[in-house]
Parts: structure tokens; C-alpha cells; sequence
């Protein structure tokens, strides 16, 4: 690589450690989020917007991450879609991935279920068997 590449290099990582792109990401993650359980509720812009009696366009705001939310509108827009919202901090070392675990196993989907089950058998059970729930 040439060092003219270099300062671009340099700006271009400044910026994604910023405290400003790293806001923008978490309101588009949190976008998404709301998206992924419109979607499983089957419900549209305009749905939820009668639900947390708003207009459809500041719905789209919100889903387009434009919206600066606060704390308590992401608690509402989240009751709204009979969701909570978890927050997490974690050292900029580390990367995080997010599952979630239902209160009974019969409320997994199947094809979920087998899935978990076929990532456990490779990740090194021999013998992968239902999953329990975690003890407290």
C-alpha cells in the first residue's frame, strides 16, 4: 500500500471511532430493529403510527434513522410493538452478538431450534441435545 493512502487510511478510522458515527450506528441499528419486528408482527409504517398515535411520516423518519430519539421515545416505540429495549456497553475490543432466548422451547420455532441445535453439535458438543434453560 502507498502512503498516499495513508492520511485517508488515518481520517477514515478517526471517523468511525467518533462519537458521532458511532451515534448514527445505533440509531440505525435500533431502525432496524423496529423494522425486523414490524415485520414479525405483520405491521406497516402507517400501523404503527395509529398505535403510538404519530404521523406515518415520522414513522419513516425513525426507520431512515433520522429521527434524534430519546430514551423514552425508543421505551415507547418499543411497548408499541410489544417489545423492551435492551442496552449494552461493551469494550470497543470485543464484539457482541445479540440472540434471544425464549421462555419456553416450544415457543422456538422449529427451524430455529434445529439450527441452534446443528451450530452447538459443531461448535464442539458431540452430542447436541434440546438446549435447558440457564439456571439463575
Amino acid at each position: 500500500m502507498t502512503n498516499e493512502h495513508q492520511p485517508w487510511q488515518t481520517w477514515a478510522s478517526s471517523f468511525e471511532e467518533s462519537p458521532e458515527y458511532i451515534a448514527e450506528n445505533i440509531k440505525l441499528d435500533f431502525a432496524f430493529a423496529l423494522e425486523r419486528r414490524m415485520g414479525h408482527l405483520g405491521l406497516s409504517r402507517a400501523d404503527l403510527a395509529r398505535k403510538l398515535e404519530t404521523s406515518p411520516a415520522a414513522i419513516t423518519n425513525t426507520l431512515r434513522g433520522d429521527a434524534n430519539l430519546s430514551i423514552d421515545r425508543m421505551a415507547r416505540l418499543a411497548h408499541a410493538l410489544d417489545a423492551t429495549v435492551h442496552v449494552h456497553l461493551a469494550p470497543t475490543t470485543v464484539k457482541v452478538r445479540w440472540f434471544e432466548v425464549h421462555n419456553t422451547m416450544n415457543a422456538v420455532p422449529k427451524e430455529q431450534l434445529s439450527s441452534a441445535m446443528a451450530w452447538a453439535k459443531q461448535a464442539g458438543g458431540k452430542d447436541a441435545k434440546r438446549p435447558t434453560p440457564f439456571a439463575a
